[in-house]
């Protein structure tokens, strides 16, 4: 058994989690197979980590998902006395090991592979200690170290984990400092919330926020576009937009359309905020943002867009019943009118009355009192 990873795993990860290069992204997963057909355990892991989605792998490198494999990949891994593995795979929903336990030889106990993953993280190596940063920042490390409300008391439990969120919290900034971008939601939920009593520190949270963007990492590109655009500087924003999609950020199809449509920040363009919000909206189509202004554009028209109430009845009420009131008086307008559905007076009064300031709901609220 080897304290380090075999080289193949070790470019993989670098590649993969620190690179973040989709031109790469064949000979990784070459790299991997070739590691886990000489039995490597610790290949078999990464390669089904690859396969679990974005909160596993950066968008930008187009990687599908298929938790099928992904799974059948963990259970090779733990068979195959891969500690990282058996570390790895203990707390994702639905995953079953083989054998029902996550121990399997040459360990015999969890706090063996909390150690050994431990060891490796002192070590150096980065991800490890990301693994064990996650295990303090969800207290999963109780499980490994058999400390629970029921063995030490609520109290005592309670101050474990204020000890392993700072924990969680001074691995996952070593992790940001050498490049591991995945490091970041965690850590900067923690300096926003205050996680476990940790002190709330908003401005470091931003710094890091920032830090996220200068690592090409879209969906920070996207918060920092924010920004600029809350600041008056569109342009600044809009390059910040351009390179999150770039970087596979969906989200921020939202924010260019939002730009360019009604009461946007740049000047009214209809055709332009059409482009930006049908491609986002084809992405993350049960996304009730971009059926909001869609079918906000849908039911005005304007700039050659013709009113298609079908349309923005269908985005409106999809909207609707994801929980968004914020289209509610369109909506009400076409259950009064008939829009795209039947007449339902009832519905509308509903609708018109989440919202009665506004115009077309105050207006609509007053045709069904007469």
């Amino acid at each position: 058994m080897t304290v380090l990873f075999d080289k193949r795993v070790e470019t993989a990860i670098q590649i993969l989690w620190f690179d973040r290069d989709p031109a790469r992204r064949e000979e990784v997963l070459s790299l991997l197979r070739q590691a886990a057909n000489m039995g490597d355990g610790d290949a078999y892991y990464f390669l089904g980590r690859c396969y679990l989605g974005k909160s596993y792998v950066d968008p930008v490198v187009e990687l599908p998902i298929d938790t099928n494999f992904a799974f059948e990949c963990f259970r090779t891994s733990l068979t195959l006395e891969s500690a990282v593995g058996m570390l790895g795979a203990m707390f994702h929903d639905g995953f079953e090991p083989p054998d029902n336990t996550f121990v399997h030889p040459p360990y015999h106990s969890k706090r063996e592979i909390w150690d050994v993953v431990s060891d490796m993280a002192a070590q150096g190596q980065i991800f490890c200690k990301y693994l064990i940063a996650n295990a303090y920042y969800y207290s999963t490390v109780g499980d490994f170290l058999d400390i629970t409300p029921t063995n030490i008391g609520n109290k005592k439990y309670e101050r474990c984990q204020y000890e392993w969120t700072a924990s969680a919290m001074r691995l996952y900034e070593e992790c940001v400092a050498a490049g591991l971008g995945i490091a970041l939601p965690n850590l900067v939920d923690i300096l926003r919330t205050g996680r476990h009593g940790a002190p709330v520190q908003r401005q470091r949270a931003l710094n890091y926020i920032h830090i996220g963007a200068d690592l090409g990492i879209g969906a920070y590109e996207r918060i920092v576009g924010n920004e600029y655009r809350d600041a008056g500087k569109l342009s600044k924003a809009i390059e910040l937009y351009e390179r999150a999609l770039s970087h596979k950020d969906d989200y921020a199809y939202y924010c260019l359309g939002k730009l360019y449509t009604f009461n946007g920040a740049m000047p009214l363009d209809l055709k332009k905020a059409l482009a930006y919000l049908e491609e986002g909206y084809a992405r993350l189509p049960d996304d009730a943002g971009f059926c909001n202004l869609l079918g906000e554009i849908y039911f005005r028209g304007g700039q050659d867009v013709l009113p298609d109430y079908d349309q923005a009845f269908l985005l409106l009420s999809k909207a609707y019943f994801k929980g968004s009131t914020w289209g509610s008086d369109m909506l009400g307008t076409c259950y009064l009118n008939g829009l795209g559905t039947k007449t339902n007076l009832n519905m509308a009064k509903k609708l018109f009355e989440l919202q009665p300031k506004k115009p077309l709901a105050a207006g609509g609220l007053k045709r069904l009192r007469r």
